[in-house]
């Protein structure tokens, strides 16, 4: 039998966010920022998007190309952009956006480390100071909707009964930081929590729920074949669960999944019969949003057709 966790409840984030664009997000999936958006907005959480906020550099510092050094000095001028703007919560849609502004936070905690950033920061006007370090926050988009969810069941529009979840974990949530996740970092469970009362069913603890993508970056172009060993592991597993729909929490990890389930299926010669979603997708989906204006599935590889009929997606949601 599975084992679910709950996600302790949080005070409710009401305003103050920067919505920070990734680069995946915004090159691969735009509808997972589109939806956040249409969340945000159905939960009254008050939010930008600024049009100064730079790269997190996680690609590149990932991959080892891009200097640490660089990396903390534009988290530090992203957060002083933040907070100079009063939207000192950093809502990070992109899990590998969230660590490395968490390991810049604490390079930054370092006296010497700050100082030269700020000999750096001075060129463009800006200081990383013990009031940006005081007031700055930063968040998974998930904590975000998730201190909001008691708002969800006078929302939802569709049904999403009998439709069985399972939520891949992103690592560089769970395991960069595991003393700060939102829950238990082992069976991280927001994403299936979130929805529970549209009427899922929920996974919870799986074998190898903590398995990685495989994407590892550079991983994907340096071995292939180790990496997409790991996905189809992961795959194999979770189609052994029965689910309908694998939600995910990160950019990269939907692109290693999405992009890579019907050539490994063809390859491997094997069945995986079910999609994946970002959770904001899902979840703004049950909540009567659009799949294509709101949502911007055509921007997957798989054939979610299926999945968005079984829901009542392709009909106008009924307004309660």
């Amino acid at each position: 039998m599975n084992i679910v966790s709950k996600t302790p409840d949080v005070p409710r984030v009401n305003g103050g966010v920067l919505l920070f664009r990734s680069c995946l997000v915004s090159a691969e999936y735009p509808g997972s920022e589109a939806a956040t958006k249409w969340l945000f907005d159905r939960f009254d959480i008050e939010y930008t998007v600024h049009p100064e906020q730079t790269c997190c550099t996680g690609l590149g510092y990932y991959s080892e190309l891009v200097p640490v050094a660089t990396s903390v000095a534009l988290a530090a001028r992203n957060a002083c952009v933040a907070v100079e703007d009063g939207h000192p919560t950093m809502s990070y849609m992109c899990s590998t956006c969230y660590a490395i502004n968490k390991k810049a936070r604490n390079i930054l905690s370092v006296d010497s480390y700050r100082a030269d950033t700020n000999k750096v920061l001075a060129k463009v006007g800006r200081e990383y100071t013990d009031a940006v370090a005081d007031q700055i926050q930063h968040s998974h988009t998930m904590e975000i909707l998730w201190s909001a969810h008691e708002s969800i069941p006078g929302l939802i529009q569709r049904r999403l009964d009998g439709i069985k979840v399972a939520t891949h974990p992103a690592c560089h949530y769970c395991k960069v930081f595991p003393d700060e996740v939102m829950g238990d970092a082992e069976n991280f469970m927001i994403p299936e929590d979130l929805l529970e009362d549209t009427g899922v069913i929920k996974t919870g603890l799986y074998n190898e729920k903590t398995t990685h993508c495989g994407a590892g970056f550079r991983q994907r172009f340096v071995n292939p074949g180790i990496a997409v060993a790991v996905t189809r592991e992961k795959l194999r597993r979770l189609a052994q669960e029965k689910v309908d729909v694998c939600v995910h929490m990160c950019p990269n990890c939907a692109i290693q999944f999405d992009r890579h389930h019907s050539i490994i299926e063809a390859s491997a010669q094997e069945r995986y019969p079910f999609v994946h979603l970002h959770v904001q997708q899902l979840l703004a989906l049950a909540l009567g949003a659009d799949p294509d204006k709101d949502c911007g599935l055509g921007s997957h590889s798989q054939d979610v057709e299926p999945l968005l009929e079984r829901i009542g997606a392709r009909t106008p949601a009924v307004t309660r």
